[in-house]
């Protein structure tokens, strides 16, 4: 009987009394997994009827069949559930009792099996093609599922395996339109399988002899060292207590008392040895804009801040979970459980932890509220690195920083593919200057009344050596993050005055605009470098214009920025605002700094519904009555001209008139063609 559970070859590697404990085990482990044996079952079988319901090809065969799967399926389940039962009472089963068991189970499964022999021999003949797929990939799934399922009972295996497969396998030969391709592919998948069961088998029973063979091991030599133990007791305790004060000292903060970083890494090693089949969430939490803690009241007030916070998030763990201060006002949570409840535990803890860390802390006479930007990183594999999970979180977190802070990003592999391009884009930027990569275009803006060009906004290109054509709203981003946009943006400007004077002299000619970021506008004596610019180049300051973005309507800078435009407006400097409507200013806050036009979004063009078409009429009239113009860009039709002709838009910019060009563009309405329309 032995043979049920035994390949023919391992019985006699050990002595009878290991082989019994082992036997004893892999019968035990073949009633653990009954449940998903016989689960799949049904489920496969409802699967299978249920498309052939749809397909309207169920027969009153398949569901007679179905209502056999459906008895054999509770038969199996309560047969498990006795086993479990009377193995609760006994630590181990003698000889009569093992036997009886082991035939109860191969019954079970040898049943399960013939069904669906019988299933694949009288119904698969007259299914449709469909049917046939959906029927044989059932077959292939039950069958590599059942490698490791039944790898206890190598015997009752074989026999499963091949009762799944081979007969199918035949009737897709002897039908008569045969299927040589998948029967072929049937008895590959088949061998396939026999021999991976067959390896399972093998390393289980070996691992479970092995097991019984360390226990033994360990039984002696914790016999040896008892006496030793008990004479050296006081002193072990001792050096036990001392050493987990070290210990602590090496893998706590000393600010918070979390673990830090080395401790969050001895953590999870600790945790994955012990729970192995686990799967872990890390969530790397990230306080939002705390420097302003540090810089407005002190380090001393960002210290409690950084207790009272960690005391909160201590609240969200157990000896299950773990949390760690990674550095600064960083955070780092590790969650742990079974891999099916694992999200829920996040989204559930993440909303926990958001409540407490918003809550206000009161520190040294003030009012403190705090929040936090998360990025999580689930690792669901046998094996997860704890460094590799940590880096992905951080780079959702990130994420999460640059879409605006205070939300939930889970990490995919488009982050760290993003990443790498950010960072090769970084580093081959630096170089983009000194090897003469960028080039500038320039697309001309006309007046709606004269049909005249009235200025060219001025485009910045890179051609990278290393990385080819760059699209400037991927590159200038990263350029205003690492501050090369200070440099780039004064070569932009010096090069697009030098242009405009070239193509129209000095006394007179279109304008040139240039677009300007917050990021230069805060430099320090960027006004007074606009005024050496135009002394250098010779180009009059009113035939230059600064369009900026309505970031400068940002509370936190409007005050300096208003300063170093008012300097600039005054040396005869146009400011135009560029993509209006979609930042931070409402239409009302126009007059908090001095500006001369506003640039309509292309977005509202390109979408000309009724809701478009009321923000620009709004937007126009608003501006005008603030003795603004109003510029249209994104033009590309002539239905848009005149519709925003109508509207009394001052000047026009888009592919209707011209593209961007390295060459000037000296009537555009001749120019235009039908690939600008």
């Amino acid at each position: 009987m032995k043979r049920l559970l035994l390949e023919p070859g391992h019985g006699n590697e050990a002595g009878p009394a290991l082989q019994k404990k082992v036997r004893g085990d892999l019968l035990d482990l073949a009633y653990r997994n009954n449940w998903a044996n016989v689960l799949v079952n049904l489920a496969a079988g409802s699967g299978l009827a249920g498309t052939l319901w749809f397909q309207g090809e169920l027969s009153f065969g398949m569901s007679i069949w179905v209502a056999v799967i459906i008895i054999t399926t509770a038969i199996r389940l309560f047969g498990g559930y006795r086993y479990h039962a009377e193995r609760r009472l006994v630590s181990a089963f003698d000889d009569t009792d093992f036997h009886k068991w082991l035939v109860r189970y191969a019954l079970g499964v040898c049943s399960g099996a013939t069904l669906w022999a019988l299933a694949a021999i009288f119904d698969l003949p007259g299914q449709s093609n469909e049917s046939r797929f959906v029927m044989l990939i059932i077959l292939a799934g039950l069958a590599g599922g059942a490698t490791g399922i039944l790898a206890p009972v190598f015997r009752v295996g074989r026999f499963y395996l091949v009762m799944l497969l081979l007969p199918a396998c035949i009737v897709l030969i002897v039908m008569p339109e045969p299927n040589y391709v998948l029967a072929g592919l049937g008895f590959i998948f088949l061998t396939v399988m026999m021999v991976t069961h067959r390896n399972n088998h093998v390393i289980l029973y070996r691992s479970l002899a092995l097991k019984h063979e360390n226990d033994g091991l360990v039984d002696d030599l914790r016999e040896q060292n008892r006496i030793t133990r008990d004479w050296n007791v006081t002193l072990e305790t001792r050096v036990a207590k001392r050493t987990r004060e070290l210990r602590n000292l090496l893998v706590r903060d000393t600010l918070t008392g979390l673990l830090n970083r080395d401790g969050i890494v001895s953590w999870f090693e600790e945790a994955r040895a012990s729970h192995g089949n686990r799967a872990y969430a890390v969530l790397f939490i990230d306080l939002d804009h705390f420097k302003q803690i540090n810089d407005g009241l002190s380090h001393a007030i960002g210290d409690l801040v950084l207790k009272e916070v960690s005391a909160r998030l201590r609240e969200y763990v157990d000896e299950r979970h773990a949390v760690g201060r990674w550095g600064g006002d960083e955070f780092i949570m590790i969650l742990t459980d079974q891999p099916e409840n694992l999200h829920q535990l996040v989204d559930q803890t993440i909303g926990e932890v958001r409540a407490a860390v918003n809550r206000p802390i009161h520190i040294a006479g003030q009012t403190l509220h705090v929040g936090f930007s998360t990025g999580v990183a689930f690792g669901m594999t046998e094996n997860p690195q704890i460094a590799e999970m940590i880096h992905w979180a951080d780079l959702a977190a990130a994420e999460v920083k640059r879409s605006g802070r205070g939300s939930v990003h889970s990490y995919d592999s488009k982050l760290l593919v993003e990443q790498e391009r950010r960072l090769a884009i970084n580093q081959a930027l630096r170089q983009a200057m000194p090897s003469d990569e960028l080039y500038l275009e320039y697309q001309p803006v006309v007046g709606a009344k004269t049909g005249e060009i009235e200025a060219y906004e001025v485009l910045l290109r890179w051609e990278s050596g290393e990385l080819g054509r760059i699209p400037p709203d991927e590159f200038i981003p990263i350029a205003e993050e690492s501050a090369l946009i200070v440099d780039i943006g004064e070569w932009v400007m010096r090069e697009a005055c030098k242009t405009i004077l070239d193509w129209s002299g000095f006394a007179g000619g279109p304008k040139v605009a240039v677009n300007v970021s917050v990021r230069q506008i805060v430099v320090p004596r960027f006004a007074r470098m606009v005024e050496n610019l135009l002394l250098e180049t010779g180009l009059p300051a009113n035939r230059l214009i600064i369009e900026v973005t309505e970031s400068i309507f940002d509370i936190r800078r409007t005050q300096l920025i208003s300063e170093v435009l008012s300097d600039l407006h005054d040396q005869g400097v146009e400011i135009h605002i560029d993509d209006f409507g979609t930042g931070y200013s409402s239409l009302s806050r126009l007059h908090q700094i001095r500006v001369d036009a506003v640039k309509i979004d292309k977005s509202f063009i390109l979408n000309m519904d009724i809701n478009a078409r009321a923000v620009i009429e709004g937007a126009i009239l608003i501006a005008h009555r603030f003795g603004l113009d109003v510029i249209a860009e994104g033009i590309e039709t002539e239905q848009q001209r005149s519709e925003l002709a109508a509207m009394g838009v001052d000047a026009y910019q888009g592919y209707f008139f011209a593209r961007p060009s390295s060459s000037p563009c000296d009537d555009p309405h001749w120019q235009k063609t039908e690939s600008n329309v």
